[in-house]
């Protein structure tokens, strides 16, 4: 059995705070004579934290770049880790952050600051699930029959990832957070996010910026937006709760039978009851009364609540050790194109109904490439991402090689390179078959036991063990 142990960092830019950290992952690469070679990674250990920084901003809209980068480099030079060591983990840009408006550029560029496989990635979804495993909720799904769900409270939004036999099963987010309205110490209000007015005057809550609020007015705010989203997540929704929602669900949301919060109002929660208005805005904010208000709610409604493993870092954390991947150790890449950044994952269905027809999937593989041709811009690579196979034969494998190549012939002619990606191993022989099949300067890159179901674009990493590689399947979603 061999192993080797890869540096990984996490960077988390939250509306609040920004949280770095530096881990190591142990990948394993084992070979017997009873089973195909393997490659996992085995083991994840944090070899430093960074202490916890306010996020610059220049202005209300926009991030300070210049000090997120003396930020990065202060904390490579504490860490004693050298820029080129880095192979793996994440810039994760999240909350109201990800609203700013250089967000998208700022992520990219301290990205590429950051290290050889260091991914950009944002949106709500990705942060939920990346939360819920650094704060211990992914483990826990595998010790419990039924569906955990974590609720990481920052200060712009709550991130929700339901887990089921150690999966993000779903994902929705709400408009809670400590941030969501700032004030004094003495109750002074200095913004309300435009994102929760509906919600407020669905219930006559008027609270205004310039005017002053009382204890009272706030921790009835912060109460009835906790009641709000419990009731969501219990099955039985109330209080305007859609109102809250950053977006509607695609279907409806599973009954949970566990919750564990993270982030820094789950932090807070742990803390002792504000006494006055002035300890209750002491970080600016309703954070400390809105963390108070949700562990009072949380005790009356089914599901049970369990403790985080981290609160305060739980997505830090997962970006940092729990983000990246390994591919199947039988793979076909050609490592000349390697790595590749931001690829965009073009899902088609190759069994519809567990019921395969040559034709129909070639049509389909069709249309999605037309359309991949229309979303992205000149020869930019995306990903062929195959789902649904129960079987696959070397008759269906030539098929299923065949209709991409000729896809690829008719709408991508100026291309020079395929990448497919597979749930199921078949990665090395589906690789074979294409590059016998195309032009020989056509490069071909085969990957499979990945799970792209929570993602929208995929980032390819060098080998890390054997033929495997690191992989990161994420989003990138910038509003």
């Amino acid at each position: 059995m061999n192993e080797n142990w890869v540096t990984s960092i996490g960077l988390d830019i939250g509306t609040s705070t920004t949280k770095f950290i530096v881990s190591r992952l142990l990948v394993n690469e084992t070979k017997n004579r009873f089973s195909l070679p393997g490659v996992q990674i085995v083991d994840r250990q944090i070899s430093y934290t960074s202490k916890i920084y306010t996020t610059p901003l220049k202005e209300e809209n926009a991030i300070d770049v210049e000090a997120l980068s003396l930020i990065l480099a202060a904390e490579y030079k504490r860490s004693s880790v050298k820029l080129g060591d880095v192979k793996a983990g994440a810039v994760i840009i999240t909350g109201e952050t990800a609203r700013k408006e250089n967000a998208e550029a700022i992520i990219h560029y301290l990205a590429e600051k950051a290290g050889n496989f260091v991914i950009a990635t944002a949106g709500n979804d990705l942060e939920g699930i990346l939360a819920g495993k650094g704060s211990g909720a992914q483990k826990r799904s595998n010790e419990m029959d039924g569906i955990i769900a974590n609720v990481d409270i920052g200060g712009g939004t709550a991130n929700v990832a339901l887990f089921q036999h150690g999966k993000a099963i779903q994902t929705c987010t709400f408009h809670v957070g400590g941030r969501l309205i700032r004030l004094s110490e003495s109750g002074l209000v200095t913004y309300i996010s435009p994102h929760i007015q509906p919600w407020l005057t669905a219930h006559h809550m008027m609270v205004k910026k310039g005017q002053t609020a009382s204890y009272r007015q706030l921790y009835a705010i912060g109460e009835k937006m906790s009641e709000a989203m419990l009731s969501f997540l219990t099955g039985k929704p109330a209080l305007h709760a859609e109102l809250l929602q950053t977006a509607p669900l695609k279907k409806p949301m599973e009954p949970v039978q566990e919750i564990m919060f993270s982030g820094g109002v789950a932090h807070m929660m742990e803390q002792p009851r504000p006494i006055t208005l002035g300890d209750a805005a002491r970080h600016g904010d309703m954070g400390p009364l809105l963390a108070y208000a949700l562990r009072e709610a949380a005790v009356f409604y089914p599901a049970e609540v369990k403790a985080a493993q981290e609160t305060t870092r739980a997505t830090v954390i997962g970006a940092g050790m729990q983000n990246t991947e390994v591919s199947g150790a039988t793979v076909f890449v050609d490592e000349a194109v390697l790595p590749l950044k931001n690829v965009p994952i073009v899902k088609v269905t190759v069994e519809q109904d567990e019921v395969w027809d040559a034709d129909l999937f070639e049509k389909r593989v069709k249309q999605a490439i037309q359309q991949a041709v229309c979303l992205y811009e000149g020869n930019q690579p995306f990903a062929i991402a195959l789902l649904h196979i129960s079987y696959c034969t070397y008759a269906m494998l030539t098929a299923i090689a065949e209709a991409i190549q000729k896809a690829f012939d008719q709408h991508c002619t100026e291309s020079t390179q395929i990448v497919v990606i597979c749930e199921s191993d078949m990665a090395k022989a589906l690789g074979q078959v294409l590059a016998k099949q195309g032009p020989p300067d056509r490069k071909i890159i085969c990957l499979d036991q990945i799970d792209f179901t929570h993602g929208d674009y995929i980032d390819l990493g060098l080998p890390v063990a054997g033929e495997a590689i690191a992989v990161s399947v994420k989003t990138l979603a910038f509003s």
